[in-house]
Order: structure tokens, then C-alpha cells, then sequence
């Protein structure tokens, strides 16, 4: 698939995946495109009265209102396809990076997430609040344990900053492999399940 513009091959992740900086890189390309296209039209233009043979055929001139209409809503459909092309090369050289990253976000989840009766859950329990005074302070604070509580308590904080590190793909996905998004899906199916209430403790 050829491109008026060639995508890079090399670019910064945060040069397109970025929103403020994609955005400024679509803005560069529109404008770059729609110079290409330009220069197209006004050769089309001298080729077809040279093929007619005509003298003295029109000077070739657009106003700014002309050229918006005719080029920019092509240049800016090519400018986000060089985009787009652009996050597939970011996330293809880091592949096996994810790659690697995700497996060990699996195995580290696995090993916080399940306990001997399967996937455990992650519970809220309300606490005093100490030193609590006044109508206008809370008197109880949430509290997220996993499993059991207090122990659990380190577990979810243990689970949250494994999970946390899946942020750093989110983006990335939509223009990853199969193998990618499955392993991808995978992490994200091993989240525990939040109850809105204390576990009942058996007898």
C-alpha cells in the first residue's frame, strides 16, 4: 500500500500515541499532503492543456478557501492512515517487549489471584476513622482487601500494581498482533471481581 508521505519506521511512541503530540503530527502531515496534492493538481492541470495544444491556457490559481475544500479533507484522511502505519511500526518493534511483559504480568497475577478455590475476590470493608470529630469529617473509610482482612489488604495493593503496568499497553493493542491482544485479553480476564461489601466469613 503506498503512501504520498512514507511512514516512519522509527518513531517515538510518544510521537503518535501520545494525544497533544499525535494531534501536532496530524496537523504536520494534513499540511504536508495537501502540498503534494497541490503540486499534483497544478501538474494534471499544465499536462491536460498541453494536451490540447492550447496557447496561452489559464495561469493555475486556487484561493485558500478553494484549496481547503478541494485537498484537505483527502490530505487528512492520508495523514491519519501515515499515522495509523506509524503506531503499527511503534508497536511491532516493541513486540516482543509486550510480549514478554505481558507473560509476566500473567504469572504474577496467577500466582496473587487464585487461591486453593479458584479465582479469589476483592472485597470493601468500612472503617472508623480515627480521630474523627465534627458533623463535617467522615467517620468511616473505605478499605479494598483481598480475600481476607487485614492480610488481604497488601494482596489487592500486590494485584493493583501488577495491573497497573497494563496501562502501558493500552493503547498499543488496537495495532497489535493476534498473539498481542490474546495475551493482552488474558492478563486483563485474571482481574479479581469487586464485591461491594465485607466477605462473610464462614463458621
Amino acid at each position: 500500500m503506498s503512501y504520498l508521505i512514507t511512514p516512519r519506521t522509527n518513531a517515538d511512541p510518544t510521537s503518535v500515541f501520545n494525544e497533544r503530540c499525535a494531534e501536532s503530527r496530524l496537523e504536520e502531515l494534513t499540511k504536508q499532503v495537501m502540498q503534494i496534492l497541490i503540486e499534483q493538481d497544478q501538474e494534471n492541470f499544465a499536462m491536460e492543456h498541453r494536451k490540447a495544444f492550447k496557447q496561452g491556457f489559464p495561469q493555475y490559481s486556487l484561493n485558500e478557501a478553494e484549496i481547503k475544500e478541494k485537498f484537505y479533507e483527502k490530505a487528512y484522511k492520508e495523514a491519519m492512515r501515515i499515522i495509523d502505519q506509524e503506531r503499527r511500526n511503534v508497536v511491532e518493534q516493541r513486540s516482543e517487549y509486550i510480549k514478554n511483559t505481558l507473560n509476566i504480568i500473567i504469572r504474577q497475577l496467577r500466582l496473587l489471584v487464585y487461591t486453593e478455590s479458584g479465582k479469589g475476590k476483592i472485597y470493601l470493608k468500612k472503617v472508623p476513622v480515627e480521630g474523627h470529630v465534627g458533623e463535617n469529617s467522615p467517620s468511616e473509610r473505605d478499605i479494598l482487601y483481598f480475600e481476607t482482612y487485614p492480610e488481604g489488604i497488601e494482596r489487592h495493593e500486590q494485584i493493583g500494581r501488577v495491573l497497573s503496568r497494563l496501562s502501558e499497553f493500552s493503547d498499543y493493542i488496537g495495532y497489535a498482533s493476534l498473539e498481542l491482544q490474546q495475551l493482552y485479553r488474558q492478563a486483563i480476564d485474571l482481574r479479581p471481581e469487586i464485591i461491594s461489601g465485607e466477605k462473610e466469613e464462614s463458621k
